[in-house]
């Protein structure tokens, strides 16, 4: 694909498809106990809106070793029309914000594209633990910096790749065209979410950042291996974060890592007495 120079804001009207997933952050009950004014559009879904500009401008090239750096400042609901606004920086760098209708800044994310591949951490080759038998919920003590997860297998399919871009609104042809489209990267970002859920029960946690890394353009119809190492927490005006180190994986290749940046146990809002 030939890129383009297009760095016209690209606007979305953005949909929570999440309202009934198991972290209840996305609904607008429990939302609310925490001080939101209803249920979050997840973060992967507002990191997909603003891979788009990038995605249509360079193509495949992006999808197989570009880097993105994005973290959330303020929640985005359900209906909202967002704009994402392109920057090309003096370095080649690309600074992309998400604003909503108020032009409140939701999230900013700096992407690059390279001129050579680099090379997955070290840590993408550590073994992942043998499988659980069942899932804790999750405190800060079971929360253990180096434990390397049970490993998620994702075997994405074309049905579902285009059922993301559907609900995400996104749609470029590269995800669709051909025997094997290429994936979807906010649907590969996805995945650091389950392997956190697959190993703990986490009733609502809130997507605080993201630094995704890809080694190789990822397709629908092969196999992959998720792994994930909690690398730092630390507790912040009374959230308990976590980073993972998340690697997926397709055979003995890794092809995306990312710094998974979460919320795992939010602070309670105090609730003023009569």
């Amino acid at each position: 694909m030939t890129p383009s120079n297009n760095t016209t804001p690209y606007q979305v009207r953005t949909h929570n498809t999440s309202s009934q997933s198991e972290n209840r952050m996305h609904s607008d009950d429990v939302a609310r106990q925490f001080g939101f004014k209803g249920g979050l559009v997840p973060g992967i879904t507002v990191f997909a809106h603003m891979t788009q500009p990038l995605a249509a401008r360079y193509g495949e090239a992006w999808l197989a070793h570009g880097t993105a750096d994005v973290s959330f400042a303020k929640p985005a609901y359900e209906g909202e029309l967002l704009t994402i606004n392109p920057t090309d920086n003096a370095d080649g760098s690309h600074t992309l914000t998400c604003l909503n209708e108020q032009d409140v800044e939701l999230a900013r994310m700096n992407a690059t594209l390279p001129a050579t591949a680099g090379q997955p951490d070290a840590r993408s080759d550590i073994p992942p633990s043998p499988p659980q038998q069942e899932r804790p919920a999750v405190t800060w003590d079971l929360m253990e910096i180096g434990k390397p997860f049970s490993a998620l297998d994702w075997s994405p399919t074309r049905e579902e790749n285009i059922q993301w871009c559907v609900d995400t609104r996104d749609d470029l042809p590269l995800y669709r065209e051909g025997a094997t489209p290429l994936l979807h990267p906010g649907f590969i970002l996805r995945q650091a979410n389950f392997v956190l859920r697959k190993r703990f029960v986490i009733p609502a946690w809130i997507h605080a950042a993201s630094r995704i890394t890809f080694f190789d353009a990822a397709r629908v119809g092969a196999d992959y291996e998720v792994r994930a190492i909690p690398e730092e927490k630390w507790n912040h005006k009374g959230h308990e974060f976590v980073r993972l180190y998340v690697a997926v994986r397709c055979g003995q290749r890794t092809v995306a890592e990312v710094l998974h940046t979460a919320i795992f146990r939010p602070r309670v809002r105090e609730t003023k007495s009569a």
